[in-house]
């Protein structure tokens, strides 16, 4: 079973970095990483639409960055439910 979380840990991690420039996400001059929030967005993004998609919370919203709309899933829909992937 550690084994099984190990390897998943490292494939999601993979799909994130793989997924959007990370580097150019922000919100009201608040960079979104990988210990980004829930909350964080919902306090910090203009939000376009929130979804349960594949049993997980998506948050569609636009990039201050780029201008460009973009989708992060959160695993629930907790406020402190840690940013699991994003792309745009």
């Amino acid at each position: 079973m550690r084994k099984l979380l190990i390897i998943f840990a490292g494939i999601s991690s993979l799909s994130f970095a793989s997924s959007l420039d990370m580097s150019t996400l922000s919100c009201n001059n608040k960079f979104l990483l990988r210990g980004t929030t829930l909350k964080d967005v919902q306090e910090n993004c203009l939000i376009k639409e929130q979804s349960i998609t594949r049993g997980m919370l998506q948050v569609d919203f636009i990039n201050d960055t780029t201008g460009k709309e973009v989708s992060c899933l959160f695993p629930s829909t907790r406020p402190s439910a840690y940013l699991n992937s994003c792309h745009d």
